[in-house]
């Protein structure tokens, strides 16, 4: 933890209000959650000081949203810098319920800017948001992403992208780019005579093989939202869910890696498309 601020002090000239230091806000996450950070602008670094935190932002293409995850242990610190210039500073503490699980941040919650390309700002200038912690605001985020999930979920599908294991199938219907996320329909079908309890789809970039570790890179996507995610697959069903990713590129040679696993099981089923 200490070698970490040494690191953080030796690389940034900061600019901070020593004077008047505001007390820090505390930003609670957990495993089960994504707990979704919006800055004023475009995530340039991110740093947690504690191993039992993660925090994952897009490096390859810039944007202003964080994903905050966490498992239960010590308290730590988030600092995160923007391509603007500015630093915000958080406690992050583990959670097992969260009320809000998007924050929106504001350019006033800035601790400091680094000196090198040092904007000022006007006082007339309005943030571009200004609610934190609204419910309403998150009703909002969360009202666009329901509405969006419903319309894919009434589409003819587009694509028919399936893996079969166990008795058990996963499918890829369709993907759509609606401004800055990805919409991604998936289907299970279960014939494996028993129910399928639905445990964690993940999604990953990959590129690569992985029998040669030097050229073998994977990337995971986090998701911004979940629609009708099963808890269960009886046999004989077949059940179609949404997630929400932000967007992403497929660069030479990339292909998506998705695998859905089952609670309190092995089995599991490995998908690869592009």
């Amino acid at each position: 933890m200490k070698s970490i601020f040494i690191t953080l002090g030796s690389l940034l000239m900061v600019t901070a209000q020593a004077n008047n230091p505001k007390p820090l806000d505390t930003i609670y996450a957990n495993e089960h959650m994504n707990m979704a950070l919006f800055f004023p602008s475009q995530i340039k670094q991110g740093i947690v000081g504690n191993s039992n935190f993660v925090f994952t932002y897009n490096r390859e293409n810039q944007q202003t949203l964080g994903l905050l995850k966490a498992v239960p242990g010590k308290d730590s610190n988030l600092l995160v810098i923007t391509d603007d210039g500015s630093i915000y500073s958080y406690i992050i503490s583990y959670a097992n319920n969260l009320e809000y699980p998007n924050r929106f941040i504001t350019e006033q919650e800035r601790i400091g800017t680094e000196r090198q390309g040092i904007q000022k700002i006007s006082k007339n200038v309005v943030p571009r948001e200004t609610v934190r912690d609204s419910s309403i605001t998150v009703k909002g985020v969360e009202d666009k992403f329901h509405k969006s999930c419903e319309a894919l979920l009434k589409l003819p599908a587009r694509k028919n992208i399936r893996k079969r294991d166990q008795g058990l199938s996963l499918a890829v219907k369709n993907m759509y780019t609606l401004e800055n996320e990805v919409y991604v329909q998936f289907e299970v079908r279960n014939n494996s005579g028993v129910a399928f309890d639905f445990g964690r789809l993940e999604m990953s970039k990959v590129n690569g093989k992985k029998g040669r570790k030097s050229s073998y890179q994977e990337l995971e996507l986090l998701p911004l939202y979940s629609h009708n995610i099963p808890n269960n697959v009886g046999h004989g069903q077949t059940v179609r869910f949404v997630y929400v990713f932000p967007k992403f590129h497929f660069g030479k040679g990339e292909r998506i890696m998705a695998n859905l696993s089952e609670n309190n099981t092995t089995r599991t089923v490995r998908l690869n498309f592009e």
